[in-house]
C-alpha cells in the first residue's frame, strides 16, 4: 500500500489541505496534524477520505517526559482523532530528541496505559523511530522493542535510518514495522537554521538499493511520501515514482541496482 502525508501538500490549515486530497493519487492518506489545529474540527473536515494513519502532534515529544496527566490527554485526543477519520495507525513522536537523558521509562509506561484506549477505538500505535542526540536509532528500538508489550510497532523514516546509517538494523524490527516515510536525503540536515525537507528523487539517496532491501525483509507494511511539494501535480508525480518503485522491486524478476530499470534516478 502506498500512502500520502498531507504535510506534502502546500498548504497548513485543514480547510486549505481538504480541497487538494481527491487530486492526489494514493492508497490512503496519513493526516499530519498541525499544532495549531482544532481536532474536534479537523476530525469534522476529513471523515470523508481513506485515512491509513494519522501523525499524531508532535508536542506530545516535549510533554510526555515532563507532564504525564498532559501526555496522556494529548495522545488520547490524538487516538479519538485517528478514530474518528477510521485511521488504522497512529504515528507518534514519544521521545524528546533533545534530552539529554529522555526519561524513557515514563514513555513506556505511558503507552502500555493508553493502549487499550486506542484498541477498543481500533487505532494501533506506531512509534516513529527519530534521531537522537545521545540515544543511536537503533538502541531506542532495542529499548522499546523490549519493554513493550505487543501490539505496538514502529514507523520508520528512510531519510533518518540514511543520516544515521541504521537501515539493516532496524530492518530486523520488521515484525514491529508496520509503516515507512518515503523521503530523500542529500547530506543536509539543517539549512540556514531551519531543518531540510526532501521529496523523493531530490536529493542522493539510492532508492534502487533501499527500497529492495526492505521489502526483502519481509516488511509488507505500507509506504508513506512525507515531504514537501510544490503542488498537486508534484505529489502525484512523487506517487507514481513509489507505485512504479514498489512494483518493479516486488517483481520476481526484479534486479536491486540495475540502471536499466524504469524510475531510476537519472
Amino acid at each position: 500500500m502506498i500512502s500520502c502525508s498531507t504535510s506534502c501538500i502546500p498548504h497548513r490549515n485543514p480547510q486549505t489541505v481538504e480541497p487538494h486530497l481527491s487530486s492526489i493519487d494514493t492508497d490512503g492518506f496519513e493526516l499530519f496534524v498541525f499544532s495549531h489545529w482544532d481536532k474536534k474540527e479537523t476530525a469534522r473536515i476529513f471523515t470523508e477520505y481513506p485515512f491509513y494513519s494519522v501523525h499524531g502532534s508532535k508536542q506530545l515529544c516535549f510533554v510526555l517526559e515532563e507532564d504525564r496527566k498532559k501526555g496522556r490527554e494529548l495522545l488520547k485526543a490524538d487516538i479519538r482523532l485517528a478514530h474518528e477519520v477510521s485511521a488504522h495507525t497512529l504515528v507518534l513522536h514519544v521521545y524528546n530528541s533533545l534530552n539529554k537523558t529522555p526519561n524513557l521509562e515514563r514513555v513506556v509506561t505511558t503507552l502500555q496505559e493508553i493502549n487499550s484506549f486506542a484498541q477498543d477505538r481500533g487505532v494501533a500505535l506506531s512509534v516513529e523511530l527519530i534521531p537522537h542526540i545521545s540515544i543511536s536509532i537503533p538502541d531506542l528500538a532495542s529499548h522499546l522493542h523490549t519493554h513493550l508489550d505487543s501490539p505496538f510497532y514502529f514507523t520508520m523514516d528512510i531519510e533518518y535510518t540514511s543520516k544515521c546509517g541504521c537501515l539493516d538494523e532496524v530492518l530486523q524490527y520488521r515484525s514491529r514495522l508496520n509503516n515507512v516515510h518515503v523521503r530523500d536525503y542529500d547530506g543536509e540536515w539543517v539549512v540556514n537554521g531551519r531543518r531540510k525537507y526532501l521529496k523523493p528523487l531530490d536529493g542522493t539517496l539510492d532508492f534502487d538499493d533501499i527500497i529492495p532491501r526492505i521489502i526483502q525483509s519481509g516488511y509488507t507494511g505500507t509506504f508513506t511520501v512525507e515531504a514537501p511539494h510544490e503542488s498537486t501535480d508534484d505529489i502525484n508525480v512523487s506517487m507514481t515514482w513509489l507505485r512504479r518503485m514498489l512494483k518493479i522491486h516486488m517483481s520476481p524478476s526484479s534486479h536491486p541496482g540495475s540502471s536499466s530499470l524504469p524510475g531510476h534516478r537519472q
